[in-house]
């Protein structure tokens, strides 16, 4: 059977960069999104590529939908031995037109949605003593911005909670880690192509117990 990478908050860009690299590696490759359309045109296009792909719906800001999609991809094929979060919701608006209803509908889906998934799989992982659970972050977790405000509050709480997650699987053989990409996806940029920035999380799949690193800022 070949190794399964779920890939939550799939679609174009980050995702289809990983799902490609994985998938000529040899991984069966699991979508999850909210919208059947865009997700059935994904695995027809990574079956092209020769990559075998599956998908579950879910509104991963939803705890119970989250829930359900990932049940159903394990029924179907297994634990999976990488699990990566790339959801995320944005809002591109002048801070002090923002609302703060919009900040916290979106923390639902770019820290929410994280935080429920590591609370259903890491006990699983640590009881195996194994696991590959990686997120993607982003620049403005480094620092505000007054026009991508829910967006950077979202990311900067983000990265702390993966610490957190990380202080508790310390000293195991499960990998969380964050690959925060310091600027926009753009499949023409030599260095934030989705190509590109899938090398880095094919890079943390391949460390060891001892070398594992929990955030590449790239």
């Amino acid at each position: 059977m070949k190794k399964l990478i779920t890939i939550i908050g799939a679609g174009p860009g980050i995702s289809q960069g990983v799902a490609e690299k994985f998938g000529s590696e040899g991984f069966k490759i699991a979508l999850i999104a909210r919208t059947e359309e865009k997700l059935q045109q994904q695995v027809m296009d990574l079956a092209k590529n020769g990559i075998d792909a599956t998908y579950a719906i879910a509104n991963v800001g939803n705890e119970e939908s989250l829930k359900n999609a990932l049940l159903q991809i394990k029924e179907k094929e297994g634990h999976a031995e990488v699990i990566l979060y790339n959801a995320a919701a944005v809002s591109v608006m002048d801070i002090l037109d923002q609302s703060w209803e919009t900040i916290k509908n979106e923390m639902d889906i770019n820290v929410g949605g994280y935080f429920n998934l590591m609370k259903m799989v890491v006990p699983f992982c640590l009881k195996e003593n194994k696991g590959k659970l990686f997120v993607t972050n982003g620049g403005f977790a480094l620092g505000g911005d007054d026009q991508w405000t829910s967006l950077s509050v979202g990311k900067a709480a983000l990265r702390n909670l993966v610490q957190a997650f990380q202080k508790k699987t310390l000293g195991t053989n499960v990998h969380v880690a964050q690959l925060t990409v310091c600027g926009f996806v753009n499949p023409e940029d030599e260095k934030y192509s989705p190509k590109a920035i899938a090398e880095q999380y094919w890079k943390l799949y391949n460390q060891t117990e001892g070398n594992f690193e929990g955030e590449i800022i790239y």
